[in-house]
C-alpha cells in the first residue's frame, strides 16, 4: 500500500479574503448609492430649470428619439425579432436572449410600478419644492421614482449585452441614452434616472442568472459598472450650479493632469519593462495602481470633493472586486491586465482631452448658488 502525503493546505488568508471581499464590496456599494442618490436630489430641481432653458426644437427632436427607444413596445418588438430570427435559423443564444429579454422587461417593469405608487414622487411638472416626499399613492403623475422607461431599456440592454458581449456598449450606449432623454424633456429627475438604472440591471442580473451565482454576478457588474456611473455622475455634478466646497478650476486641473501623468507613466513603464523581459514587482500593484491613479486624477480635475470621495470609495470597490482575478493573471502571464502601449497610450491622452474638457466645462459655469 502506498503511503501518500496529504495535500497541503490552501493558505488561509486568502480563503478569507475570498468570503469577506463580497460582503466589503455590497457595504460600500450600498453606502456609495446613498451618497449618490443624496447629491443627486440637490441638483435635481436645478438639472431641470438648465434643461427647461433650452428650447431649440433639435433637442425636442433628440428627447423625442431617446423616448421612443424605451417605449415598451420598441423594446417588445426588438425582443420579439431577435426571438424570431432564432427560431427561424436555430440559434440557441438568439433564443436564450429573447426570452431572458421579455422576461426581464416584465419583471422590471413590476417592480417599477410597485416601487413608483409605493413612494408616490410626484412628477416635475408637478413638484414646488425638492423635498423628497414618499407617500404612497395612485394619482396620476405621482409615480416619477424610478423611470419606468429607463428601467425597462436597462433590463433589456443588460440582457443583450450578455448574449451579444461584444456589442454591449451599444446595448448600454441606447439605454443611458434613453435615460438621458428622460431628464431632458422634462418627464423625470435625474435621481429617477439613477434609480430605473439600478432596478433594471439588478432584476435582468436576476433572470439570466441561477441563484447560486447572483452573488458572483451582482459583484462583478458592481466592480465593473461603478467607474461608468461615477464618471456620468461626475459629468452631471460639475455641470450643474450646486452649493458646495470647490477647488478653484486651475489648481485641480494642474493637480488632476499631474496625478493622470504619473499613472500613465507608470504604466507605460511597466509596460516596456515586460517587453524587454523585466519581471513584476510582488502583490498586485503593477495592473491596479496605476489605474486607480489615474482615475483619481480625473476626479481631481473637477474640483469636486464630492466627485473626488465618490471616485475613491469606487476605486476601493474596483480593487477589491478584481485583486484576485489579477493576482491570478498575473502569476501566469506577467503582461495581463496590460493593453497594447499604443493602446495605453491613447486612454491616457483622452483621459488627459477630458481634464481639459472638465475645466472648460467648470470655467463657464457659476458653482456658487445665488
Amino acid at each position: 500500500m502506498t503511503n501518500q502525503s496529504p495535500a497541503p493546505p490552501s493558505p488561509r488568508r486568502p480563503q478569507f479574503l475570498l468570503r469577506q471581499t463580497p460582503l466589503v464590496i455590497f457595504v460600500l456599494s450600498g453606502l456609495l448609492f446613498l451618497g449618490l442618490f443624496a447629491f443627486l436630489a440637490q441638483i435635481d430641481g436645478p438639472t431641470l430649470q438648465i434643461v427647461h432653458s433650452f428650447t431649440h426644437p433639435a433637442i425636442d427632436h433628440i428627447g423625442t428619439i431617446g423616448n421612443h427607444i424605451g417605449d415598451g413596445v420598441t423594446l417588445v418588438l426588438i425582443s420579439l425579432g431577435i426571438g424570431a430570427v432564432g427560431f427561424r435559423l436555430g440559434w440557441p443564444t438568439w433564443k436564450s436572449a429573447s426570452i431572458h429579454s421579455l422576461l426581464a422587461h416584465g419583471v422590471a417593469g413590476l417592480f417599477t410600478q410597485i416601487l413608483k405608487h409605493t413612494i408616490g414622487r410626484p412628477r416635475p411638472r408637478l413638484k414646488q419644492s425638492q423635498d423628497w416626499e414618499i407617500a404612497p399613492s395612485l394619482e396620476s403623475g405621482w409615480d416619477s421614482f424610478p423611470s419606468g422607461h429607463t428601467t425597462a431599456s436597462f433590463a433589456v440592454a443588460t440582457v443583450l449585452a450578455y448574449h451579444f458581449p461584444k456589442a454591449k456598449m451599444l446595448w448600454y450606449g441606447l439605454a443611458a441614452f434613453n435615460g438621458t432623454c428622460r431628464v431632458i424633456t422634462g418627464a423625470h429627475f435625474p435621481t429617477d434616472v439613477l434609480g430605473g438604472v439600478l432596478v433594471g440591471i439588478g432584476t435582468a442580473l436576476l433572470i439570466i442568472h441561477s441563484p447560486e451565482k447572483w452573488k458572483t454576478f451582482f459583484q462583478h457588474t458592481l466592480t465593473h459598472g461603478l467607474p461608468w456611473l461615477i464618471t456620468a455622475f461626475g459629468i452631471v455634478w460639475i455641470s450643474v450650479p450646486h452649493p458646495g466646497i470647490e477647488l478653484e478650476p486651475s489648481l485641480s486641473l494642474f493637480l488632476g493632469l499631474i496625478t493622470i501623468g504619473i499613472g500613465l507613466g507608470l504604466r507605460l513603464w511597466w509596460i516596456r519593462e515586460l517587453t524587454f523581459g523585466g519581471t513584476p514587482p510582488p502583490g498586485r500593484w503593477p495592473s491596479q495602481w496605476p489605474c486607480l491613479i489615474m482615475g483619481l486624477g480625473l476626479a481631481t480635475s473637477t474640483g469636486s470633493l464630492v466627485v473626488l470621495g465618490a471616485s475613491l470609495m469606487t476605486g476601493i470597490i474596483w480593487w477589491q472586486g478584481t485583486q484576485f482575478e489579477f493576482t491570478t493573471k498575473i502569476k501566469s502571464n506577467p503582461s495581463d491586465g496590460f493593453k497594447p502601449i499604443w493602446t495605453e497610450a491613447i486612454i491616457g491622452l483622452v483621459m488627459f482631452f477630458l481634464t481639459i474638457l472638465i475645466f472648460s466645462i467648470r470655467s463657464g459655469v457659476n458653482f456658487v448658488s445665488p
